[in-house]
């Protein structure tokens, strides 16, 4: 990921309605699903510069639960102590400096793009997370909506479902862990962000919609159309512009 990119994200992050949906559904889901008890530890593994460790540390470090964040890249880092006062550990997800079975939540929110063993930063994954603890993924779905905001942030892939459970070995049998859900989100975005990577494209369009926070409006409903249809398990569509995964290790 080039470093002027961690600038970019830093400056949208907060607000922007992709960034902040997706951190919205972290929450939700450990809420939800986690069986947090205080000296518990969440970590966020390609903690980019900070943002959900910031605030997941303000909700359950009163709680006594640790919140803690691992930054490959010292630009990511630097941005986290800088603008956020939050400090990162310096880590990969090949190889997490954490204990087996040490974590109660294991976040990984668009990091197994940015790393062609993505197989073995699953295991790394899954093997500092304790029996009963969370995982929880979001990767990037489709090829056909690859991009040069794809290759300027250092992706080696898009997935779609079968091309997930195939690279992280999710089929074998017995498995690991439960899924707890396992769909594409994003959905209603989906047309609206092939069309404009097409035209970006052929015409060589320059500025990114990714790199500006829509006007409030906009930013609240295209949030709430992510948002929103993520929560309900019922709904399955057959695509979306992000895949994202809840995993309880057995």
């Amino acid at each position: 990921m080039q470093l002027a990119e961690y600038e970019a994200l830093e400056k949208v992050e907060r607000e922007h309605w992709f960034y902040k949906g997706k951190r919205l559904l972290v929450r939700w889901w450990i809420e939800r699903a986690a069986k947090l008890a205080p000296g518990d530890r969440i970590v966020d593994a390609g903690a980019g510069t900070g943002e959900l460790v910031r605030e997941l540390s303000g909700i359950y470090e009163r709680r006594g639960i640790s919140v803690v964040g691992i930054e490959y890249s010292e630009e990511g880092r630097r941005l986290a102590h800088e603008r956020k006062g939050t400090e990162l550990l310096d880590g990969s997800i090949l190889d997490l400096p954490l204990q087996d079975s040490s974590c109660a939540v294991m976040i990984a929110l668009d990091v197994l793009e940015h790393v062609e063993d993505d197989a073995r930063a699953f295991s790394e994954m899954l093997r500092v997370t304790k029996p009963g603890g969370l995982i929880i993924i979001n990767v990037p779905a489709f090829m056909s909506l690859w991009s040069a905001w794809d290759v300027s942030l250092g992706h080696f892939r898009r997935y779609s479902k079968g091309m997930f459970r195939t690279r992280l070995n999710l089929q074998f049998k017995p498995s690991p862990f439960e899924i707890l859900y396992f769909n594409y989100t994003n959905v209603f975005a989906f047309p609206a962000i092939w069309l404009y990577r097409k035209l970006a494209h052929i015409i060589k369009i320059q500025s990114r919609a990714e790199d500006k926070i829509p006007s409030p409006r906009l930013n609240a409903l295209l949030m709430k159309l992510f948002v929103g249809p993520s929560k309900a398990l019922w709904f399955h569509p057959p695509f979306g512009v992000s895949l994202f995964v809840v995993l309880r290790k057995k």
